[in-house]
Order: C-alpha cells, then sequence, then structure tokens
C-alpha cells in the first residue's frame, strides 16, 4: 500500500528552513550579545546598541516562523500520522515548537523577574537544540521513504491542475 508523499514543496520547504534559520540565528546572536558584548557606559557596562536590535528581528521571524509551521499542520502533519509515518520524532518536533512558543510568548509577557529568568534559560536551551531535532525529523523522514520506496518522496504538487488531477496524483495514477 503506496503512502501519500510526506515531503513539502520545493519553496514551502526553503521558506520554513530560510525562516528557522534565521529564526535560530537571531537568538545565537542576542545570546551571544547579551551574555558576551558588553560596551563601556558612563557608569559601567551597558548591552550593546545591537542587542535589542536581534531581539527583535528574532520577535519578527518568529512571527514568520508560526505561519510556516501553521501551514505544515493541515498537509503534511496531518498526512504523516494518518499515515502513521514518522509519528515519534515528529510528535517531539511538534512538542518541542510548542514549548518554544509558549516560552516566548511568556518572555514577551511576563512580568515575574525570577520566573522570567528562569522560562529565559528555558527557552533559549530549547531553542538552540530544536535544529537537531528537525535534523532527526527530517532524516528519519527520508530513512521511511527509502524503505518505503521513492514514489513516497514525491513532492506535493505546487499548484494543481484541478482538484480531481490533485487527488489522481496523490494516489499515484499518474
Amino acid at each position: 500500500m503506496s503512502l501519500p508523499a510526506m515531503r513539502l514543496g520545493s519553496r514551502h520547504q526553503a521558506y520554513v528552513y530560510a525562516v528557522g534559520t534565521l529564526l535560530v540565528l537571531s537568538g545565537a546572536l542576542w545570546l551571544l550579545i547579551h551574555y558576551f558584548v558588553r560596551m563601556p557606559g558612563e557608569f559601567g557596562d551597558v548591552a550593546h546598541p545591537l542587542e535589542p536590535w536581534w531581539l527583535r528581528v528574532h520577535g519578527l521571524t518568529a512571527a514568520a516562523f508560526l505561519i510556516g509551521f501553521g501551514s505544515v499542520l493541515p498537509g503534511h502533519v496531518r498526512r504523516a500520522w494518518v499515515g502513521r509515518r514518522n509519528r515519534l520524532s515528529g510528535t517531539l518536533f511538534f512538542s518541542v515548537l510548542a514549548l518554544l512558543i509558549a516560552s516566548g510568548y511568556a518572555l514577551y509577557y511576563m512580568g515575574d523577574e525570577d520566573w522570567r529568568s528562569i522560562v529565559s534559560v528555558l527557552h533559549w536551551v530549547i531553542g538552540l537544540g530544536a535544529p537537531l531535532l528537525m535534523a532527526w525529523h527530517v532524516w528519519r523522514g527520508q530513512a521511511q521513504r527509502s524503505l518505503h520506496g521513492k514514489a513516497d518522496g514525491i513532492r506535493e504538487p505546487v499548484e494543481q491542475a484541478s482538484p480531481t488531477a490533485a487527488v489522481v496524483r496523490l494516489r499515484g495514477k499518474h
């Protein structure tokens, strides 16, 4: 029995990877500047002027990533779940992203400084580990595709001639 294709379209995949990369890099650069780069000020060391800008870039790319994350739910995630494909790494990755979203929200709105410092460390530790989990998820998906034959590796069609054509392509009847 052939299962439906799970791979994202090339543009969709490029968007998710590019925005995800910018998200991780902006967070890592903020961490680096926040903890290791200080500027001398009139009354001692002060935050580097780029620190708030990297945080703004991180917030903007987080919003863009949420769009990409939401866009994989109705197709990729649903079909993989129904097809019983890559459930362990997918569930772990989904859970990690949910924790990052919740902790990012808490960092933005939380007023209690004691809790905020704990949530901050949790957010950046999980955020720095997320690319490894994503790589594992992608690797497992590729390994499963090679076990099930190359037909499962067909990318989702970007544009369809008609709804009937989409159903025919997903069933593998070209």
